[in-house]
């Protein structure tokens, strides 16, 4: 592993061990001032996914939400408990791989689909979502590499399609996020 890689895994480790951080790898990597590299990315979530779970279903992180959050009751605590793992275990590796903005392209797809029998075109993405088409288009690749769409090759993105198990997307967090920003623009996602 890089140095770069080292440096992003150790920050997710430390937000995830508050419970109450969900950071994101391209948040982590803005805010160590890194570029936003997707195939990096990628493969930091392929090695963080285990972990992220893992370390948000613990017994002393899940205690430090119901302390957080003010729940004191045996009864209060054993139902969030059982909630949030199912909740966690839930959530896809997209939670913490995906920019806002990929998720913001994702969601408008699904909602043209849904309203109208054609996807939109990139530009129409580009517009809705507010990004330009090269950030439009980057994100239509990682949308692809996370296999939500298909393409026909890396550099012919306008041609995209859904994946026919594209709904498996929407379990757990799906493509929603909350992102905080703190003064001093340290981003992070919470539950």
């Amino acid at each position: 592993m890089d140095q770069n890689a080292i440096a992003i895994e150790s920050l997710l480790i430390k937000d995830w061990a508050s419970g109450l951080r969900i950071t994101t790898i391209p948040q982590a990597m803005r805010r160590l001032g890194f570029s936003n590299d997707i195939d990096q990315r990628w493969e930091m979530a392929n090695h963080m996914d285990a972990l992220w779970h893992s370390t948000l279903e613990a017994p002393e992180k899940i205690q430090e939400v119901n302390s957080a959050i003010g729940l004191t009751t045996a009864e209060d605590q054993a139902g969030l408990t059982e909630h949030w793992r199912d909740q966690v275990g839930s959530w896809d590796r997209a939670s913490i791989l995906l920019t806002d903005d990929e998720k913001l392209i994702a969601r408008h797809i699904l909602y043209r689909r849904r309203y109208r029998s054609s996807l939109p075109s990139l530009e129409e993405i580009a517009a809705s979502v507010g990004t330009g088409l090269e950030e439009t288009a980057s994100g239509i690749r990682m949308l692809a590499k996370l296999g939500f769409l298909a393409i026909a090759a890396v550099h012919d993105v306008a041609g995209y399609s859904l994946t026919e198990d594209h709904g498996r997307f929407l379990d757990g967090l799906g493509f929603s996020f909350h992102t905080v920003t703190l003064d001093g623009d340290e981003r992070f996602g919470i539950p």
